[in-house]
């Protein structure tokens, strides 16, 4: 069967929507004083590896980008549709929850500069936004990469995209050596840069419609099967080797969930996750808070089992109520604004 790369943009949003689930499902394993119950016990190594769907998050943003910029290269409009799509969201939410807790709670303003900046992740290791951090500066320096490298035919681009990914680890290496604190805090930030460069190369391919080969598909099959049993088996945490397993892993798994898709063709499945993938970045932030308010609420018993199930509950209907009513008021704001300007 001829598969072509364009099958991770016709599939962007299922794969989106599989990766936030993906995500809030490993997240209740960890800080949760919870446990998996015996109805998800053979998923267990799989939901907690589940951070890998972030690898998928930023593959598939450095291939939407591409798409984007070859649309229309105009920085400015590119940074005002991101602006939109990353900021109002990251304020909306992340800039009330802070608000309340930080000047209504504790009176202190400084604490929500501190974090509505981000300031606090790079330099303290507040880590409940830190894929906020992360995006602003590769979605800040995209149009460079893609006018130098992605969009330049008289160069190897494969190359200098390699090149780009070995600088980054090297340069976490160095300030492992030199900075480990610093780095420990940053880490997570840091070593997905790799993911998110290999996707802005995969934006050509899908593109150009270029077909996937056949060894392209078997390495990728072979990795998917190694990183499932990597899930279960693997005594080595991903963090020990600046998290390089999934560098390819997570683009191996979008690929064979995109196959998977076509073959099923499934209308009812496909709507599910799109719906999901179509608020991943709302979902994504609004459930990192929720997480937080639940550890710390009485909705916590003894029991670790009902506890995981419990923070599914509150964290998928909370993070879904949350994110529906955060679109339309963006939608609002976005029309007040667009009509003040006429």
């Amino acid at each position: 069967m001829q598969i072509r790369w364009n099958i991770l943009s016709k599939y962007k949003n299922e794969l989106y929507g599989f990766s936030i689930l993906w995500i809030i499902l490993y997240h209740g394993t960890i800080k949760v004083p919870g446990a998996l119950g015996k109805e998800l016990a053979l998923l267990s190594g799989f939901i907690k590896r589940g951070n890998c769907g972030v690898e998928i998050f930023l593959f598939l943003s450095g291939i939407c980008l591409y798409y984007s910029m070859k649309k229309e290269f105009d920085i400015k409009n590119f940074y005002i549709r991101r602006f939109k799509r990353i900021i109002m969201p990251f304020l909306l939410i992340n800039g009330s929850y802070w608000f309340v807790t930080c000047v209504v709670c504790k009176h202190d303003i400084f604490l929500f500069l501190k974090n509505i900046t981000l300031f606090s992740f790079w330099f303290e290791g507040n880590k409940i936004a830190w894929f906020i951090a992360l995006i602003i500066p590769l979605y800040v320096l995209y149009p460079f990469l893609f006018k130098y490298i992605l969009n330049n035919n008289k160069i190897n681009r494969l190359f200098y995209i390699v090149l780009l990914c070995v600088t980054v680890y090297v340069i976490c290496g160095i300030i492992k050596y030199f900075e480990p604190k610093w780095f420990k805090m940053i880490e997570i930030a840091l070593t997905r840069i790799p993911v998110f460069l290999l996707g802005s190369y995969c934006g050509i391919l899908a593109y150009e419609n270029k077909t996937i080969t056949s060894s392209v598909k078997l390495i990728s099959f072979i990795i998917v099967i190694m990183g499932i049993g990597y899930f279960y088996v693997y005594p080595i945490g991903v963090t020990k080797v600046f998290r390089s397993t999934y560098l390819l892993l997570g683009p191996s798994i979008a690929i064979w969930i995109a196959i998977c898709l076509q073959i099923i063709s499934n209308n009812k499945l496909n709507v599910l996750l799109s719906n999901w993938g179509g608020l991943s970045l709302e979902l994504y932030l609004s459930h990192m808070i929720l997480r937080n308010i639940f550890i710390k609420s009485f909705l916590i018993g003894n029991s670790k089992v009902i506890n995981y199930y419990k923070y599914l509950i509150f964290a998928l209907l909370g993070a879904y109520v949350i994110s529906k009513l955060v679109v339309y008021v963006q939608e609002k704001i976005i029309l007040k604004v667009s009509h003040v300007n006429k």
